[in-house]
C-alpha cells in the first residue's frame, strides 16, 4: 500500500486547497520510502536480534493506522512528509525481518508458498491503493488505507517467535513451545529442535559475532549474490513501474484513462503473484526466476525500442509491455528473490545479511526513483526502458550461473551449499537428523555415488 499510494500524487498536485505539491515534491515523497530504507534497515536488523523479530513486528505495526490518518488529514505539506516518513520506517522494518522470519517458521514443504504470501498480500494492497486512487479523492483514499492495519496489529500477536532466535538466546523451553505450536501434535519437536541447535549458537546473537561470521566465504557468498540480485532488480525499473505508473502512461501517450491503466497493472500483478504462490513449490525457485527475468527484459526491450524509434500508431505497445513486465515480476522477479533471501542466507548471518541487503537495495531504489522523472526528460522513456532491460538480463545470468535451487531443502542443508567442500549438487535434501544418520549408514556401506551427500555428511 506504501507503493500503490503514490497513484494519488497527481490528484494531490491538482488539489491546491491545503498546500502546493511540485514535481520535486513528488520525487521526494516517492523516494522517502527508500531514504528511510537505508536509514532504518541496519537498525532494524540490530533491534530484531535483541528483542526478537516477531516482537519487533508487533511494536512496529500498532501505530501504522495513525500514520495513515496523519497523511490524510495533514493541513501542511511538512506533515504529509512526516506521515510518509513514519510509514516508510515501519515498512522498512517489515521488509527487513519478515522473509527471514517466514523461512524460520515454516517447514520446507510449504516454505515456498509461505514466502510468496507476503508478496501476494502486497499485491492486494497495491491493487486496493490503485482502486482507491482512481475512485476517491486523495485524502479519503489515504484515510481508508488505515483500515486494514487495526486487525493486522492484533493478528500478529498470534504469530509465535522464531525458534532459531530463541535458541540463539538460549531460551530452549520457549523454542520448544514455539516448535510445538508450529509443528502440531504430529510433529517431532525434539528432532527439529536438535537440528536447529546443530547450526545455531548463542554467539550469533551479537552483531560483532555476525560480522566475524560474514567474513567467512560460505557466509559471504550467498549474501553477495542476493545483494546483486536485489540491486539489479531495482536498476531494472521495478520502482518506477509501480511508483510512477500514471506518469509512465502519460509520457508514453497511452490513449486510455491512465488511472484505469494503473488498475490493470494492479490486477495483473495480483493474478500473476497468485500463479507464483501455486507454482513455486512445484516448479522451483531458480527456473522461475530466470524465466521471468528474461520475460521482463524482453518486455522492457520491446517497449523501449518502439518508444525510442517513435513508431507511429503503436501507443498500445507501452501498455502491453508494462502489463507483461508486471506479470513477469509477479510470477517470479518479485517474490522469488524474497524467498531466496529467507532460504539462502546462513543462520549465523541471517539478520545482518538481510539488513545489509535491505540497506543497499534501498539506496539504489531511492536513487532510481528520485531521478526517474529527470532521466526520462533528458534521455527519453524509450532509452530508459532499454537500460532497465539490461539490468534484468543481468539477474538471469547471475541466477543461472551461481545460485542453487532451494526447493524442498532444509535451512540446515542450504547452509552447506556454499561451503568449500560442497559443489551444490546435493540431490536429496537432508530433512532431519535421522535422515543424516541414514545417509551415514549408506555411505559406510559403500554407496558413495552422490557427492552432495558426502559433502553434507
Amino acid at each position: 500500500m506504501m507503493s500503490g499510494w503514490t497513484a494519488v500524487l497527481p490528484k494531490i498536485q491538482e488539489d491546491k486547497s491545503r498546500f502546493t505539491v511540485t514535481d520535486d515534491d513528488v520525487a521526494w515523497i516517492v523516494s522517502l520510502m527508500f531514504i528511510m530504507g537505508f536509514v532504518i534497515s541496519p537498525l532494524a536488523g540490530f533491534v530484531a536480534e535483541h528483542v526478537g523479530p516477531r516482537r519487533l513486528l508487533v511494536i512496529t505495526m500498532f501505530p501504522v493506522a495513525g500514520f495513515w490518518l496523519l497523511q490524510a488529514f495533514s493541513p501542511y505539506l511538512w506533515l504529509l512528509y512526516l506521515g510518509r516518513g513514519l510509514l516508510a520506517s515501519t515498512a522498512t522494518v517489515t521488509f527487513t525481518i519478515v522473509q527471514p522470519l517466514v523461512a524460520e517458521l515454516c517447514p520446507p514443504r510449504i516454505r515456498g508458498l509461505a514466502s510468496v504470501l507476503p508478496e501476494l498480500f502486497g499485491c492486494v494492497g497495491l491493487l486496493a491503493s490503485y482502486l482507491l486512487a482512481s475512485l476517491l479523492s486523495w485524502d479519503m483514499a489515504t484515510a481508508i488505507s488505515a483500515a486494514p492495519f487495526l486487525p493486522l496489529s492484533l493478528m500478529i500477536l498470534l504469530v509465535p517467535e522464531s525458534p532459531y532466535w530463541l535458541v540463539r538466546k538460549n531460551k530452549i523451553d520457549a523454542a520448544e513451545r514455539s516448535l510445538r505450536l508450529l509443528l502440531g501434535r504430529d510433529g517431532d519437536v525434539a528432532q527439529e529442535l536438535e537440528a536447529i541447535r546443530s547450526t545455531t549458537t548463542q554467539r550469533q546473537c551479537e552483531v560483532k559475532d555476525q560480522v566475524r561470521e560474514l567474513r567467512k566465504a560460505q557466509n559471504a557468498i550467498p549474501v553477495v549474490l542476493m545483494l546483486s540480485v536485489f540491486m539489479l532488480r531495482e536498476l531494472g525499473g521495478k520502482g518506477p513501474v509501480f511508483s510512477y505508473t500514471v506518469y509512465i502512461f502519460r509520457n508514453a501517450g497511452v490513449q486510455l484513462d491512465v488511472f484505469y491503466c494503473t488498475v490493470f497493472v494492479g490486477v495483473a500483478r495480483l493474478v500473476s503473484t497468485c500463479v507464483s504462490a501455486c507454482s513455486l513449490d512445484l516448479v522451483g525457485r531458480k527456473r522461475l526466476l530466470v524465466a521471468t527475468a528474461v520475460m521482463c527484459t524482453v518486455s522492457e526491450g520491446v517497449a523501449g525500442t518502439f518508444l525510442f524509434l517513435e513508431v507511429e500508431g503503436a501507443t498500445w505497445v507501452p501498455l502491453a509491455s508494462v502489463i507483461v513486465f508486471v506479470i513477469g515480476y509477479g510470477v517470479g522477479l518479485g517474490p522469488v528473490p524474497w524467498t531466496y533471501l529467507g532460504e539462502l542466507l546462513p543462520t549465523p548471518v541471517r539478520s545482518l545479511g538481510a539488513a545489509l541487503i535491505t540497506f543497499s537495495y534501498s539506496i539504489i531504489y531511492f536513487v532510481v526513483n528520485l531521478l526517474f522523472l529527470k532521466v526520462i526528460s533528458s534521455l527519453g522513456l524509450g532509452l530508459t526502458l532499454l537500460i532497465f532491460g539490461t539490468a534484468n538480463l543481468g539477474i538471469a545470468m547471475i541466477v543461472l550461473l551461481f545460485i542453487p535451487e532451494t526447493k524442498g531443502r532444509t535451512l540446515q542443508d542450504m547452509e552447506k551449499a556454499f561451503s568449500s567442500g560442497s559443489k551444490g549438487k546435493t540431490s536429496q535434501p537432508i530433512q532431519t537428523v535421522a535422515g543424516l544418520a541414514e545417509m551415514r549408514q549408506t555411505v559406510l556401506q559403500g554407496n558413495k555415488r552422490n557427492e552432495g551427500i558426502e559433502d553434507c555428511y
